[in-house]
């Protein structure tokens, strides 16, 4: 069941959001992440019932971007903050197509804060306010025993 909701949020919002800035990612939803295969000099973070772990990066720009991994090192998840949109495109990587339609679907019921989409099993969240851009996606299937919606921030 597709379901599709779209609270606040503008249509142009919605086009920076399939755009995407010209923004650097690492993480890749549904790929094998950073954060299964840290190098040296990078940082996993980990939550102390040592269920989330994500690898957090910071651009340029300041975009914050941390993909979060389950134990086999895919990327169930990714979230973003920052004063610019990151590449929304490369964050969701395979699943970018089933956002853009799902975003496209419902654009004339945008208004001016936020979006929701959850289009089979991708689920992207969105909020822009006052040049601060926040939003996550994640994968339902995919989140690992004990994980839910609001371990990812």
């Amino acid at each position: 069941m597709t379901k599709i909701r779209i609270p606040h949020y503008g249509t142009a919002c919605l086009i920076a959001l399939a755009i995407g800035a010209s923004v650097d990612a690492n993480a890749q939803l549904g790929a094998t992440g950073r954060a299964g295969t840290a190098s040296q000099g990078d940082v996993v973070h980990q939550a102390q019932n040592g269920v989330v772990r994500y690898h957090e990066t910071t651009d340029a720009h300041g975009i914050v971007v941390r993909e979060y991994v389950g134990t086999g090192g895919d990327v169930y998840a990714v979230s973003w903050r920052g004063p610019a949109m990151p590449d929304v495109r490369s964050l969701l990587g395979e699943h970018f197509e089933a956002f853009r339609q799902g975003a496209s679907a419902s654009a004339g019921d945008a208004g001016l804060h936020a979006a929701h989409v959850a289009q089979d099993d991708l689920v992207v969240e969105n909020r822009v306010r006052l040049r601060e851009f926040t939003g996550r996606a994640w994968l339902a299937s995919d989140l690992p025993p004990g994980v839910t919606p609001d371990d990812i921030q």
